[in-house]
């Protein structure tokens, strides 16, 4: 792995990803990363004018595809057009400029665990097929199950290699802590703000007993790198294996803030399926892959690295302007 294309570089997966490939491929190699302000990927003619400039320079050897339109809350249910004509459209011209400019180089692309059918049982990666997702995300999902197609069909037609990684909700510092971001950002978010505003409670999203897997970013990035360099099937599962009820993950992001005030839960909100767990058992297997980061610890690096951003905000606001 020397020369990288990164789709989605700017994204807060696709950020860490091309910081340690850097790091990987040191002042030998080159990593180029796409973000939409430089390339509009669900442009055909953008996309395929961006890719042919860049092959007569560049000998990519790998390309890992991050680019999607995606937005929590409830965004997906109101835009499922939307979702479906962008993220199809990045899917298919990147699969065809891979295939015209860069047919040697292996292909990974990074998907999510909402392509899996709503249940209580771990998923292992052969219920992609003869399932289908929870309704609310059908459009999303759909493009994803999409891109497994593609990936599968030029290969089969050119010969190209490629492999795919399926994420569950991935996490860290460099995350978005927003109330509109997913559940372990907005939830960190909300407890640090709470702890230094001195708010007396928190308002946390159902009953708290729904159950989520969380990946903590820096895992993710050595697993998508690793499934790259010694993945040979379709797709694999990348996780750790351990679902946790919101009610625990808000327990562990209270203490790590300093949160002294009450927990309300409120069941009138949307929350989506009540479990999502991977069956990781073909990580282990196929590329000897296990995330080391156990959840109080990312889940104290990344309160502590929001803390730092906070502190840093609230010093540039007093310092006087010269």
């Amino acid at each position: 792995m020397k020369n990288i294309i990164v789709t989605g570089a700017t994204g807060f997966i696709g950020k860490a990803l091309v910081r340690s490939l850097k790091k990987l491929v040191g002042v030998d190699g080159q990593v180029i990363g796409i973000s939409s302000s430089a390339v509009d990927l669900a442009n055909r003619d953008s996309t395929f004018d961006w890719f042919d400039k860049l092959h007569w320079a560049f000998e990519c050897d790998h390309i890992f595809h991050l680019a999607a339109l995606y937005k929590a809350g409830g965004w997906p249910v109101e835009h499922p057009a939307t979702q479906f004509h962008v993220n199809m459209s990045i899917n298919i011209n990147t699969l065809e400029a891979w295939k015209r400019f860069f047919p040697k180089a292996k292909f990974t692309s990074v998907l999510s665990y909402c392509m899996y059918p709503p249940h209580d049982e771990p998923h292992p990666e052969t219920e992609l097929w003869g399932t289908e997702p929870e309704d609310y995300l059908f459009s999303y999902a759909f493009t994803k199950k999409a891109m497994l197609i593609g990936q599968r069909a030029y290969r089969q037609e050119y010969g190209l290699k490629c492999t795919s990684v399926i994420l569950p909700t991935v996490y860290g510092p460099g995350d978005s802590f927003a109330e509109s971001s997913h559940v372990m950002g907005a939830l960190i978010g909300k407890f640090v703000r709470a702890a230094q505003s001195g708010k007396e409670t928190v308002e946390v999203w159902g009953e708290g007993n729904q159950e989520r897997e969380f990946l903590y970013v820096e895992d993710a990035v050595d697993g998508i790198i690793t499934a790259a360099l010694k993945s040979e099937v379709d797709v694999i599962n990348l996780g750790t294996g351990e679902a946790y009820t919101i009610r625990k993950i808000s327990e562990i992001i209270q203490r790590s803030a300093g949160f002294n005030g009450k927990i309300q839960y409120n069941p009138t909100q949307f929350v989506g399926v009540l479990k999502r767990l991977l069956d990781v058992k073909l990580a282990h297997q196929e590329i000897s892959w296990t995330a080391p980061t156990s959840i109080e610890q990312g889940i104290q690096d990344t309160v502590q690295w929001y803390q730092d951003q906070l502190g840093h905000q609230a010093i540039s606001l007093t310092m006087p302007k010269s």
